[in-house]
């Protein structure tokens, strides 16, 4: 069973705050989690000079910790235990990363607003310097998931991500299908024709998900599909195939570096990121990547 021991919600005081607050109290809902950290860090040297002298003396911690509290109150209630924090810290992902290691971050909750409305620089620093696997809910995502997408490279990465997405698709009774996008070397061509290399290359994959699957037999009747990167990039494929299955939920497994905070995301996953996509991704270090 999946176990949450402690959740970490990153708000902006904007309107996507309020689908973050909702999808937190559908994952406690259904998942176990043990406590919520609803966080919000201000900047204070971002206020203009006007805006300090409009405030005067009014504690502002204060009145943004209120105003958190009041919208958890009404999206969120008591479907577990919380804690609003609100700091006053020059540089964000670094206060936040430090929260993780604080208070034993497993998950964070990031929104993610469409590339016309921001540059998602922030969130692409946090996905680089948090030591905890991240949640990306996109502004247009629904928060309900029935269908998960798992794309694999048979990485040690990718293979914990799909054995985790098993697991959470067994608790939930979610459909669960398995992608892999392959290359084919194209200076071979036309030495060899193009079908016989596909061909090849496709009895080269299902050998390894045929390995796979004897190594990992939880994931035995998990389907999967194969698909040819042709003259696209790999996330790319994943986005088209997205679309064409209704999938709900996407996860990916990221590779680590040795120390941290800095992690590697990896360039699918970061890829991924910087798409507009309508549907939350779950970006997954495993235990050991973070213990690095």
């Amino acid at each position: 069973m999946i176990t949450i021991d402690a959740l970490m919600v990153c708000l902006d005081l904007s309107d996507i705050d309020e689908k973050l607050v909702a999808f937190s109290r559908s994952i406690c809902e259904r998942l176990e989690v043990r406590k919520v950290y609803f966080v919000h860090n201000i900047k204070l040297y971002e206020l203009g000079d006007d805006f300090r002298e409009m405030i005067g003396d009014i504690d502002l911690s204060k009145e943004v910790e209120e105003n958190i509290a009041d919208l958890v109150a009404e999206q969120f209630g008591n479907t577990a235990d919380y804690e609003v924090l609100v700091s006053e810290e020059p540089n964000t992902e670094v206060i936040l990363a430090d929260l993780v290691k604080r208070y034993g971050i497993k998950l964070t909750l990031l929104g993610k607003k469409t590339s016309d409305k921001s540059t998602g620089a922030l969130g692409t620093k946090l996905l680089r310097i948090l030591p905890c696997s991240v949640l990306v809910f996109p502004e247009t995502a629904a928060p309900t998931i029935q269908k998960v997408l798992v794309p694999i490279d048979f990485s040690d990465t990718s293979v914990h991500a799909l054995r985790l997405s098993k697991e959470l698709s067994d608790q939930l009774g979610l459909q669960l299908e398995i992608m892999h996008v392959y290359r084919l070397p194209s200076q071979f061509f036309p030495l060899i024709s193009e079908e016989k290399a596909v061909r090849k290359a496709e009895e080269v994959v299902k050998e390894k998900f045929a390995d796979l699957q004897k190594r990992h037999q939880e994931i035995a009747g998990v389907p999967y599909t194969l698909v040819r990167a042709a003259n696209k990039s790999i996330a790319e494929r994943i986005v088209l195939h997205l679309e064409k299955g209704g999938h709900d939920l996407l996860v990916l497994g990221l590779k680590g570096n040795n120390p941290l905070p800095s992690l590697s995301l990896g360039s699918v996953p970061t890829e991924m990121y910087n798409t507009d996509i309508n549907v939350p991704l779950w970006l997954v270090y495993s235990e050991d990547v973070i213990r690095q």
